[in-house]
């Protein structure tokens, strides 16, 4: 009986054991698994790329031959004829500073009548009172003779030679600093010829003494800074125009401190017979800058030249007047410094012209 129902009893164990899985613990397994079959998997196609930006109407090559062909013809103009009309420009208002210098000049040494119908054209700026008018009304014991003032026309030919052939030539032209410190040297020297010609007996403008020291600072300054000096025509302009400018301040300083009235003590009149005191003072004063100027080192020929030309101006004219005043002490110097001029031009120091410009 026991046997029956155990064996009853079996199907029905197996059929509740069958409706509940068994739950065995996950056991990673030992093996990859395996790649799916290729004949399993569909390859996807790529994606096409967009075309690339092509130009509208032409390619790129042609658009960059295009460009090219575009810019021979401006090259070709620049080449020919635009750098040389901007060259030109560059060199235009030295030009023209100087072509108005030489207008002015001419006026001041014009006659009269000539000199009026200049005035008209040039500018009413210009007064009555000309260069020798000048001379004579502010006479001083260091005045040069006339024939140092023919030195003028030499500086305008020389300026207007040198910025031509800057101009014109195929090499490097002058620097713009050099343009523009002749332009600037240019008007200083014009404005001191408007304040001299406006000056009239017992009214000496006292900006006649400190305009006339711009022209050799201004003029100097490509000199000064240059690394190497200049050569040929330019090694003319600069020195001649800054040296001869600097004994004309020198006179300047003299005659303002003669006949300004700022310096009471110093105020005379240079007679030619006997000139008063502070006349002989005053040249004295003259006579010790001018020996400083001559015997600086690193003077070039065109710089000693032009200080020996002014003493020998100034010592032919005192020896002109005779008298006392060849016993003076003021001409005594001035015959000092006429000496070491001339030294200087014709025995130099070693490095007189090997130094640095100035």
């Amino acid at each position: 009986m026991q046997r029956l129902l155990l064996l009853l009893s079996f199907p029905a164990a197996a059929a509740a054991l069958s409706l509940q899985p068994t739950r065995w613990p996950h056991r990673p397994s030992a093996r990859p698994p395996r790649p799916p079959h290729p004949s399993n998997t569909v390859p996807f196609p790529p994606s096409p790329r967009p075309p690339p930006a092509r130009h509208p109407f032409v390619s790129l090559a042609a658009s960059a031959d295009l460009r090219l062909s575009s810019s021979l013809p401006l090259a070709t103009l620049d080449r020919l004829a635009l750098r040389r009309v901007l060259r030109l420009a560059d060199h235009i208002p030295t030009l023209a500073t100087l072509g108005y210098f030489f207008l002015v000049a001419t006026t001041q040494m014009a006659p009269p009548a000539a000199a009026g119908a200049f005035r008209k054209v040039i500018t009413a700026a210009v007064g009555p009172t000309s260069n020798a008018a000048f001379s004579q009304m502010f006479a001083t014991l260091v005045t040069p003779a006339n024939f140092v003032f023919l030195i003028w026309p030499i500086i305008g030919a020389l300026q207007l030679a040198a910025v031509l052939f800057s101009a014109a030539r195929r090499g490097p032209p002058l620097k713009q600093s050099e343009l523009s410190a002749l332009s600037l040297a240019n008007v200083c020297a014009t404005t001191w010829l408007l304040i001299s010609s406006n000056s009239s007996p017992g009214a000496l403008p006292i900006w006649s003494c400190f305009v006339l020291p711009l022209v050799p600072i201004v003029s100097g300054y490509p000199l000064r800074v240059a690394e190497q000096p200049p050569t040929g025509l330019y090694a003319l302009v600069f020195p001649i125009f800054s040296s001869f400018t600097t004994l004309a301040s020198l006179v300047a300083l003299t005659v303002e401190l003669q006949y300004g009235g700022r310096i009471p003590f110093l105020v005379g009149k240079a007679l030619p017979a006997s000139p008063p005191p502070q006349a002989e003072l005053c040249a004295l004063i003259f006579a010790s800058l001018v020996g400083v100027v001559v015997s600086l080192s690193g003077r070039t020929t065109a710089r000693r030249c032009v200080n020996l030309l002014a003493l020998v101006g100034i010592v032919s004219k005192r020896l002109a007047a005779g008298g006392a005043l060849l016993l003076s002490p003021s001409f005594l110097a001035l015959l000092g410094c006429l000496g070491v001029a001339a030294k200087q031009l014709v025995a130099p120091s070693a490095d007189a012209d090997g130094g640095a410009p100035s």
